[in-house]
């Protein structure tokens, strides 16, 4: 009895899939091979109320320039407006292998996830690079407002962050709080 159930339950799955074709696609825009792949609009107000999806693949990458930040990083916007005041914004950040960013501190809080490669971390008003953490896929940094850190990529990486803007990238020691 159990196997007929198991089957039967297969066989919906199976079946449903088959008849509503989009539910095997996956997510957001098909993408044609030999076209573009389209860059997703900005969000809007009225979006906020929305579901939203975003296809890796269609993410935008562009050279993150900070001032005093060496050249290699990107940068891309998966969701929201990170230079927007209270309001929510997803990023990702790609390291090449190698790279170092300075002690640096931002106006609201960060949640950091690492996606890909090997991310280093360290929190301080002085880079020592004795202090720095390897985080990997996976793993996760929660770095308060106002608090200074720094730290750099062991291999090529990606990590991904959420918060509430501005996203503003003091460099130097942090304030008091």
């Amino acid at each position: 009895m159990k196997h007929l159930a198991k089957a039967a339950v297969v066989a919906l799955a199976l079946s449903t899939c088959l008849l509503i074709p989009s539910a095997a696609d996956g997510q957001g825009r098909p993408i044609r091979p030999g076209q573009p792949i389209p860059t997703p609009d900005p969000v809007t107000l009225a979006d906020m109320a929305q579901a939203q999806t975003r296809l890796s693949t269609a993410l935008r990458w562009i050279p993150l320039e900070v001032p005093d930040f060496p050249p290699g990083a990107r940068v891309a916007i998966v969701h929201g407006d990170p230079n927007v005041r209270n309001r929510d914004f997803v990023i990702r950040i790609r390291f090449p292998a190698g790279y170092r960013f300075p002690v640096r501190w931002h106006e609201e809080s960060e949640h950091i996830t690492v996606l890909q490669g090997s991310f280093l971390f360290a929190i301080g008003d002085d880079a020592d690079e004795s202090l720095l953490q390897r985080f990997g896929p996976g793993d996760f940094i929660f770095a308060p407002a106002r608090v200074a850190h720094y730290g750099g990529a062991r291999v090529p990486t990606v990590i991904q962050v959420h918060g509430t803007g501005p996203f503003r990238m003091n460099i130097g020691a942090a304030p008091i709080r």
